[in-house]
């Protein structure tokens, strides 16, 4: 009785979440369309943005997905030493898992852990625990960041000196064990920079420029609103966090900022559709080489036996 209710709970709140991003989105949008001038200007400005500036913003939703990997290669790597998955399986594993995250509940991070259940051996609480790492080393960076960012402002400091401030864990480096925590953190350092950049591109090419302090910002926002996990993928959170607090942070209209926000999304779906789709392939090929490697090794057993 408990698997069926526990069942339906999990549907419910798939569809309970799915209804909320996409409210929310949908929100965006007529919020945008509604406030007219800003909209047409906005939409002015992307079509005469300059030419480099939507591949670079691809560039930096591609460089944050390698961040993903290298971190959560080390966190992964580090649990069990046999085990060594390879950065190309890893990224695979992230573009798919992304890419499946958009749906609420995030089915993608739950067939992660069932592939590297089966090729792996990785237990799945131990799995769970990766993950959740993962996520809190994402949160502790935005924290950590925002806090500089306070900091330097009180105290009349450049922001540069928020980004370089993580050079303080250095003595964390002595042994193994922090080391590889510390370098994971420091991985999320780097991708929270990459989403400065990005939310820095996303409001040049609507018209509304914002200094690098506001994007560092802002990019803490984007990177908390990402780690609730009852809407996929922060969808509709994010757009309203940033949306929501670009006001106060940047001085940019709540619509301006909404648009911004929606064209870093789609730049995102762009490469994670495509990118996810690629991946599954060859994940399938290496979960099926495995099962079949297993069923060898078995017959081999029980033929000794």
């Amino acid at each position: 009785m408990d698997q069926p209710l526990q069942t339906n709970q999990r549907r419910n709140f798939k569809k309970v979440g799915l209804v909320v991003g996409l409210g929310l989105l949908a929100a965006a949008v007529w919020t945008i369309a509604r406030s007219g001038t800003i909209a047409s200007q906005a939409w002015q400005h992307l079509s005469h943005a300059s030419p480099i500036l939507f591949p670079a913003l691809l560039g930096c939703v591609a460089l944050i997905a390698l961040c993903t990997t290298a971190c959560m290669l080390i966190l992964t790597n580090r649990t069990r030493p046999p085990i060594q998955v390879q950065f190309r399986e890893m990224l695979a594993l992230i573009c798919a898992s992304t890419l499946g995250n958009f749906i609420p509940l995030q089915p993608g991070l739950i067939g992660r852990i069932a592939f590297h259940h089966q090729v792996h051996g990785i237990a799945v609480p131990i799995s769970v625990l990766i993950a959740i790492q993962s996520t809190a080393l994402t949160a502790i960076a935005a924290l950590w960041i925002g806090a500089g960012l306070m900091f330097t402002h009180a105290t009349q400091l450049s922001w540069g000196a928020a980004v370089l401030s993580p050079i303080l864990l250095a003595p964390l480096l002595r042994n193994q064990t922090s080391r590889q925590f510390a370098a994971a953190f420091f991985v999320r350092v780097i991708e929270t920079c990459v989403w400065a950049l990005r939310i820095h591109i996303a409001f040049q090419l609507i018209g509304q420029p914002i200094d690098a302090p506001a994007a560092l910002a802002l990019a803490c926002i984007a990177n908390a609103a990402n780690t609730i996990p009852f809407v996929g993928n922060g969808i509709g959170i994010r757009e309203w966090s940033v949306g929501f607090l670009a006001p106060l942070i940047a001085g940019v209209p709540l619509a301006d900022a909404l648009a911004a926000e929606l064209v870093g999304r789609v730049a995102e779906i762009i490469i994670f559709i495509p990118a996810g789709l690629a991946a599954w392939p060859m994940l399938h090929t290496r979960l099926r080489v495995r099962r079949s490697t297993r069923g060898g090794e078995s017959v081999n057993v029980g033929a000794m036996n």
